[in-house]
């Protein structure tokens, strides 16, 4: 197993081209981002009165990638690199070289588990650059960076960090089910992104959806099923982490909705992404690959 989890790390980071546009976009954009920051810092004295008016913290800086990792943008980033890791087995002719080795459903979960460990690494190293570099543009402005903001204790950091980390692995992983769904269906790079992108985008969708259908048979009552759709249940999650209370729709519908506890959220979006990688790998039994 340590042999084939070597070997699926390097063959994903030995195509460079969609490592470096995709799960490593993040960290290297960070870096680059914040070390733009340090030309106004050292030529703008409106810069530097801004940052010492209201000096970040640590833990500020390093939550707030999560905003840009938690987005439906990454989500299709994530789509792409999952296509070309799945899809691109089809269009290389490797899966007739690799299968007659090893059980099918092993080679697709360790493409899944070095997926998901390659993910958490790039996020938590994107989180800890922001962190760092982020003091160094501060301090150069000469503003004080202090560890927490007035008011924060570490537990509320660890506790924030943690349910956000989640968050952005479990929609990436979702992300990625979908497009390696795609790749088994189409065995297509690009019909991978397509079937990924649309059923990410659909699921965003579900809730208008949703709406229009209560509205048309007059069932209002039905948007209580977007409770159970990962979308729902990561901003859930999301908003316990940020608020400290279960997500509310605004308006009429929010009468439809009910108070949802994380721990419930948790095990919904398990049985999502378990039922979603059970899927793909019973699919890909079934085909007829090495005639």
């Amino acid at each position: 197993m340590v042999e084939l989890f070597r070997a699926e790390w390097m063959k994903i980071n030995g195509n460079r081209f969609m490592a470096s546009f995709t799960v490593w976009l993040f960290p290297v954009g960070v870096t680059t981002f914040l070390l733009l920051a340090l030309i106004p810092a050292l030529g703008s004295e409106q810069f530097r009165d801004q940052v010492n008016a209201a000096p970040p913290s640590w833990t500020m800086q390093t939550l707030l990638p999560w905003t840009v990792i938690n987005s439906i943008i990454t989500r299709m980033i994530l789509v792409a690199f999952a296509a070309d890791i799945f899809a691109g087995e089809y269009q290389r002719s490797m899966w007739k070289n690799l299968l007659p080795r090893r059980r099918r459903t092993t080679y697709i979960l360790m493409k899944f588990f070095t997926m998901s460990l390659m993910l958490l690494m790039a996020f938590f190293l994107t989180c800890l650059l922001a962190g760092v570099i982020s003091g160094i543009v501060v301090r150069v402005t000469g503003a004080p960076y202090n560890l927490t903001a007035p008011g924060e204790t570490l537990n509320d950091f660890v506790s924030s960090f943690a349910l956000q980390a989640f968050v952005a692995i479990v929609s990436g992983l979702l992300a990625a089910c979908f497009a390696a769904l795609g790749a088994i269906l189409t065995r297509s790079i690009l019909g991978a992104v397509g079937f990924g992108a649309a059923c990410t985008l659909g699921e965003q969708a579900i809730l208008l959806v949703l709406i229009m259908i209560g509205s048309a048979l007059n069932a209002p009552g039905i948007i209580k099923l977007y409770q159970y759709t990962p979308g729902y249940n990561l901003s859930n999650i999301s908003s316990w982490a940020t608020s400290g209370k279960a997500f509310t729709l605004t308006g009429t519908m929010s009468q439809y909705i009910d108070s949802m506890s994380a721990g419930t959220s948790f095990v919904i979006l398990a049985i999502w992404v378990v039922g979603l990688i059970g899927l793909t790998v019973w699919w890909f039994r079934r085909q007829d690959i090495v005639s």
